[in-house]
């Protein structure tokens, strides 16, 4: 945060400074007054060279200098406004990832995140692919494999108002390990699901269902 607002106050100033710049060189080329037309005039009536000193040369490198430093600043800006948009996008992308129902990835734990289960743990519940969309209210089969051991109870839960909720039916592993479930959903939109075994509380990955209207 503190680097976002140091970055914010760079671009005030170099903003600043090209708005100072374009003043400067506004005022350097204004038209002269008709009293400074006047002054020229005679002073080229009474010079024997008819030429005027040197303000135009003078004129000249201002305007060369001020311009250079607009090109300067105009880089320095394009700079910082750069900076600022890759890392506010970076920040952006980090704190709205995708999630199901809306929900922000900091609100809605992973199953890396769930301070239960470990890396090797969450390999421990495989799912097989899931569908990605469903009509509301069909049944969804969900498949795995437990290496827990056969004949161990899994409940299927899904991500809802901040908390993981059960579906009322557990499921069980036969001898081999493997499991089906069965869910249904009956209000359209993303849903993250995932199994838990509640005696260990091993969780297998979180897989996202898609409920069309």
């Amino acid at each position: 945060m503190a680097g976002h607002q140091g970055l914010d106050v760079l671009i005030g100033i170099a903003v600043a400074l090209l708005l100072t710049w374009l003043i400067l060189i506004a005022l350097a080329i204004r038209r002269p007054t008709s009293k400074v037309v006047q002054l020229e005039a005679a002073y080229r009536q009474f010079s024997s060279s008819g030429v005027l000193p040197s303000r135009n040369r003078r004129l000249r490198l201002t305007l060369l200098l001020l311009a250079l430093l607009v090109i300067l600043n105009v880089v320095w800006l394009g700079l910082l406004l750069s900076r600022a948009s890759d890392e506010r996008a970076g920040q952006s992308s980090s704190s709205q990832s995708a999630t199901p129902g809306g929900v922000s990835s900091s609100s809605a734990p992973s199953s890396a995140s769930d301070p239960r289960s470990g890396s090797a743990e969450q390999r421990a519940i495989q799912l097989e692919d899931l569908a990605d969309t469903a009509k509301p209210f069909q049944t969804v089969p969900i498949q795995g494999t437990y290496r827990g051991g056969g004949g161990t109870l899994l409940r299927v839960q899904r991500w809802e108002s901040g908390k993981w909720l059960d579906f009322p039916l557990p499921t069980k592993t036969d001898e081999s390990g493997r499991f089906t479930a069965y869910v249904e959903l009956g209000q359209p939109g993303r849903y993250a699901l995932r199994v838990l075994d509640p005696d260990s509380g091993v969780t297998s990955k979180i897989l996202v269902l898609v409920i069309t209207g």
